[in-house]
């Protein structure tokens, strides 16, 4: 039996919901903290919630601005609500594990240098340090403005189709958004385009991470940039969701949760493992 509990975080602007899940039996496997991506909220994760709750402590908040969670969205501000999360858990190890928008916040808080952080997943989303042209971000903005004033109520229905593959996920991404506005999405992406991105071609990880992509994911630099992310960084690894689109762990969840698992039982030691070793050194 799992135990799931549901909790509020008071942040300055903002109230910060998560839920957590609590294998029943004690357990030294590391907590996976997962951050969902831009418009969606936790319920993005809930197959991985599903499949691996039995075996691993999960934290799933809302960012500031999405599901059940309040405040204006700023990218930094998300941050720090991320990090403000981070030091209240009763959490020896973590994984951070990011879609989209939450692969783009893992990057600043694992850079940060947090002990208790061992590895990270970024899953669907761009480098934080690739190069880029200077003006990229803010000609996407622009162009993500005029397509929401000329698509009006069809930017929703295109957003949708863009995000994944599944009829299902689109429905699930256009009923995560009934209530936002166009304005208020471009606010959301604006904010990730221009303050997240920050070149640094010196970069290096400093923790194992997995790199994960859908093989139909057509947003931005996303496939192209992870596959050139992995190869440059020796502590990255690549893995590719067969028939999924950017929302590969919803497109995919099977695959998706596989690929979760082997990464982290191949860089982290995992309980059972530990016993196993020890089995072995004592035998």
């Amino acid at each position: 039996m799992t135990i799931r509990s549901s909790h509020a975080l008071e942040r300055p602007d903002a109230t910060l919901r998560y839920w957590t899940s609590q294998p029943a039996a004690p357990t030294t496997r590391p907590t996976l903290v997962l951050l969902h991506g831009a418009t969606l909220d936790h319920h993005a994760w809930a197959p991985q919630v599903e499949a691996l709750q039995d075996r691993f402590p999960i934290v799933t908040p809302d960012l500031r601005s999405h599901g059940a969670s309040t405040g204006r969205f700023d990218f930094a501000a998300a941050v720090h609500d991320v990090e403000a999360l981070l030091e209240v858990l009763p959490a020896d190890r973590i994984v951070l594990v990011g879609h989209s928008l939450g692969g783009n916040i893992a990057q600043v808080l694992v850079g940060r240098g947090n002990p208790r952080v061992r590895a990270m997943v970024i899953a669907d989303a761009t480098c934080n340090t690739a190069a880029r042209h200077p003006m990229e971000a803010w000609m996407s903005v622009a162009a993500l403005h005029a397509q929401a004033a000329v698509e009006g109520a069809a930017f929703a229905q295109r957003a949708a189709r863009a995000t994944a593959i599944q009829p299902k996920v689109q429905q699930y991404a256009l009923d995560a958004n009934r209530h936002r506005s166009n304005h208020e999405t471009v606010g959301i992406l604006a904010s990730l385009l221009t303050d997240a991105l920050r070149p640094d071609p010196n970069y290096r990880l400093p923790v194992p991470t997995l790199l994960v992509c859908g093989e139909l994911d057509g947003i931005g630099d996303v496939a192209r940039g992870s596959r050139a992310w992995a190869r440059r960084d020796a502590l990255a690894h690549y893995a590719e969701i067969p028939g999924a689109g950017h929302a590969s762990n919803l497109d995919n969840p099977e695959a998706f949760t596989d690929v979760l698992e082997a990464f982290l039982r191949g860089v982290l030691p995992l309980e059972s493992d530990a016993t196993a070793a020890a089995e072995r050194v004592y035998a």
